[in-house]
């Protein structure tokens, strides 16, 4: 059975302190997907607060959005939120690559794809309320 967190740890790897930027919504993207090998990654929203629940810790990944929709720019902003964070990185080729070895995978990321597009249509929503009143 395939499982992620092993398979991360041979990838490239970049290690970040407390309060480091993964990356900024509106930057343009590098095309990769991270997993968080150590320590915890969190969402902020565009008030640069950290959005509830977003927590992403050992195991976990993040930069699909972007990566599934071929965004050229990077449309969630990520930052470190313990003091320290291990980031594998997953260039595209090598996602592919992964994803026709172990369906699986690409079963996560369609899960991921799912769980952003639905917390998208919330925040939507939500903003349309806001300006409505």
């Amino acid at each position: 059975m395939f499982n992620l967190a092993d398979y991360a740890k041979t990838l490239p790897q970049r290690h970040l302190r407390s309060g480091d930027y993964v990356y900024r919504a509106g930057k343009a993207t590098d095309g990769n997907l991270f997993v968080v090998l150590d320590g915890t990654i969190v969402e902020l929203d565009d008030q640069e607060a950290f959005k509830f629940g977003t927590d992403i810790e050992p195991g976990g990944f993040f930069g699909d959005v972007e990566v599934m929709s071929g965004s050229e720019k990077r449309l969630q902003t990520f930052k470190v939120k313990s003091l320290s964070a291990t980031l594998a990185i997953m260039d595209k080729k090598t996602l592919n690559l992964t994803g026709g070895l172990h369906p699986q995978f690409f079963l996560s990321l369609l899960r991921s794809s799912i769980d952003n597009l639905n917390r998208a249509e919330q925040y939507l929503i939500e903003s349309a309320k806001k300006a409505d009143t």
